[in-house]
């Protein structure tokens, strides 16, 4: 079930299901307490199990059959969208041509979502916050059967992510799971340039198996990223970034993934502090702030209302 699915199934859930069952409780206990009026032959409280009863009985029938309803329409509709995601980033995985497209789709798609969000960004710097979501997830490449990471050696990063951006930004980091993929990549091995040539080498080869790699682990994000709203950030486990000082790389709004290397230890926060430059921060000079150069090893690194601001109006940071 795609994640979009997923969101309105909750939805029908708390908002729904949830304060209906809240009532029948209610209900419940106050038919349990309240007492027989014989000169009504206690029909009063017949009266009060009926309608608790009628209503457990509707509340069932009608939120069961809407869930399900919901669920395989809804599904349907997201494997349609993804499939032809899917086929979009084939097209995109094409070198040279490819890449060059995907690279102007992502800077015009980012233009448009920034502009649809300068509301939303005016309302953050004047410290109103509604809370926000953001989707993101790890890849980790097995190259000859083992991988750059495991899965315990990059928790810590994963939960840094999720405590940083809630605590400075009020936003819910879904973490939607690891993926380790069998996908051989060009010359077996991924070295990443995290300057002007790796911007120009993700339209070749390298770029063609971030992107295929992307559609395939993480397929129900496909049409997503195709219309920018709510695009998954991916972070990729690589065997070296280059300079060698470097061990996480983006490439700003060019592309939907990060880069960080493994297996070397690495700061909590490195993977926040690179998604931090996939919503368009830069560096700040700033030791405590996650976007110091050199990504702050420290328990609570923080944001200043502007880069709060720039990470909120960002197309990877949504409402729905």
């Amino acid at each position: 079930m795609g994640r979009t699915c997923v969101e309105i199934h909750e939805w029908i859930e708390e908002q729904v299901e949830r304060p209906i069952e809240e009532w029948e409780d209610r209900q419940e206990e106050r038919c349990r307490e309240e007492r027989c009026k014989w000169w009504m032959l206690c029909l009063n409280k017949l009266f009060c199990w009926l309608v608790w009863v009628t209503v457990k009985v509707v509340r069932w029938v009608v939120v069961t059959v809407g869930k399900w309803v919901t669920r395989v329409v809804c599904t349907a509709i997201n494997v349609i969208l993804d499939i032809i995601g899917f086929i979009v980033g084939l097209i995109l995985s094409i070198p040279i041509i490819g890449g060059i497209i995907r690279t102007v789709l992502n800077w015009v798609l980012e233009i448009i979502w920034r502009i649809v969000g300068i509301f939303d960004f005016i309302l953050s710097l004047a410290g109103l916050r509604p809370r926000k979501k953001m989707y993101f997830g790890v890849v980790i490449p097995v190259i000859n059967d083992t991988p750059l990471a495991t899965q315990a050696q990059l928790q810590p990063l994963v939960d840094s992510v999720i405590e940083i951006f809630d605590r400075t930004c009020n936003i819910d980091a879904r973490f939607t799971g690891f993926c380790e993929t069998g996908i051989s990549p060009p010359g077996g091995t991924i070295t990443v340039d995290c300057g002007a040539g790796g911007f120009f080498a993700d339209w070749w080869l390298d770029g063609s198996w971030f992107e295929f790699v992307t559609k395939t682990c993480k397929f129900t994000s496909n049409w997503r990223n195709v219309i920018g709203y709510g695009g998954e950030i991916i972070g990729f486990v690589v065997n070296d970034i280059q300079p060698g000082t470097t061990n996480g790389c983006s490439m700003s709004g060019t592309h939907n993934y990060v880069t960080i290397e493994g297996p070397a230890l690495r700061p909590p926060a490195l993977l926040a502090h690179e998604i931090g430059h996939a919503c368009l921060l830069g560096h700040n000079e700033d030791t405590g702030n996650l976007m110091n150069s050199s990504t702050p090893n420290i328990a609570q690194p923080l944001l200043t209302n502007w880069q709060s601001s720039v990470v909120r109006s960002s197309r990877h940071v949504t409402y729905l």
